[in-house]
């Protein structure tokens, strides 16, 4: 018999993109797995997408799926909504798998994945993930972090025949959080406290963080060559404005918390992007001022959590080395990291 799996589904404020949300939702009640449960998490919707999502679920949901539903009394984020779906999983659930809401779930997906899982060592896993129902462009087949931290997801923005890493198993620095799948037992042993992801993280680099904490523990993180479906991207953080903090935030979370040959040079990095965000928000605009708390505050809870948790180290897992001149550049001046997936 397949091993059980929850699926965790998580929205908020969604209803400007609810023709999206319908068909998500739709593509989990169509996967092609025997003994999967679906657990929807809402963090607490004000726009009348929730009221939305549960009629369509009573009055869509196939008879041989249970459905849980559960509505948060406040927004928790990424890492707050998904914790409290998975406290809900079933607990002969052998499989985890996160899904955004903006993602359509290839039929064979979770299938798939957990066939790869159940013949290897692995215990968090992606798929192949399109930017298009066209199918045209690739989102992303895994993700590696460089040196410097910059996360880059193998094949992104590419077709499918013009990148054979899409093509191959591989292991890798971190499972995108946007379609993951984990082993229940290795979250419960080496997961932050118990658990997937960090409350107060909220949302980015969430992904970075478990799978580094797995890598770290000696536990493996691959990709896997099979079409996990369409993700039409941070659609929820889009919309609610969160796309101008938490991205930044999250970045300086893991120049504070993980370590690389190049962890002494964060604390300067920091002090002259603080700065120079800081003069900006006085003298340009007030949008800098965003930015100047975003910083601020990630690589103030990026050390708060290496003082809980203890650093995590870049070089337990699979990663791309940096040469000095891309370094030099990246500490100096306000670029981003030039390296790439071969």
């Amino acid at each position: 018999m397949a091993p059980k799996a929850s699926v965790i589904w998580l929205n908020y404020n969604s209803y400007s993109f609810i023709d999206i949300v319908i068909k998500s939702i739709s593509s989990l009640f169509n996967l092609n797995y025997p003994n999967f449960e679906l657990i929807i998490v809402d963090n607490a919707s004000t726009d009348g997408s929730f009221e939305k999502i549960t009629n369509y679920v009573e009055l869509n949901k196939p008879s041989d799926v249970k459905v849980k539903i559960t509505r948060n009394e406040k927004n928790l984020g990424y890492t707050g909504g998904n914790n409290i779906g998975w406290e809900a999983r079933d607990p002969e659930s052998k499989y985890v798998a996160f899904v955004n809401n903006d993602v359509i779930a290839h039929p064979d997906s979770l299938a798939n994945l957990i066939d790869y899982m159940e013949s290897s060592e692995v215990v968090a896993a992606n798929g192949l993930l399109y930017r298009d129902e066209q199918k045209n462009l690739i989102y992303g087949a895994g993700g590696y972090l460089d040196e410097w931290l910059t996360p880059i997801l193998a094949c992104g923005g590419k077709t499918y025949d013009m990148c054979q890493d899409a093509k191959k198993e591989r292991l890798i620095t971190y499972a995108d959080g946007a379609y993951l799948v984990t082993r229940v037992d290795a979250i419960r042993k080496f997961g932050f406290n118990g658990k997937p992801f960090i409350d107060e993280v909220f949302m980015y680099a969430d992904d970075v963080m478990l799978s580094l904490r797995l890598w770290n523990y000696g536990q493996k993180v691959a990709y896997f060559p099979i079409e996990a479906g369409i993700h039409l991207t941070s659609l929820t953080a889009r919309k609610t404005g969160a796309i101008s903090y938490y991205p930044l935030r999250g970045r300086f979370i893991t120049h504070a918390f993980i370590k690389t040959r190049y962890f002494r040079l964060k604390y300067f990095y920091y002090l002259r992007v603080k700065t120079m965000l800081r003069i900006l928000c006085m003298f340009i605009s007030k949008k800098y001022c965003i930015a100047y708390v975003a910083v601020t505050d990630g690589y103030n809870l990026g050390r708060k959590l290496a003082k809980l948790y203890g650093y995590l180290s870049l070089y337990k897992a699979p990663y791309l080395k940096l040469d000095n001149f891309t370094l030099i550049t990246r500490i100096f001046l306000p670029v981003r990291s030039i390296t790439k997936v071969l």
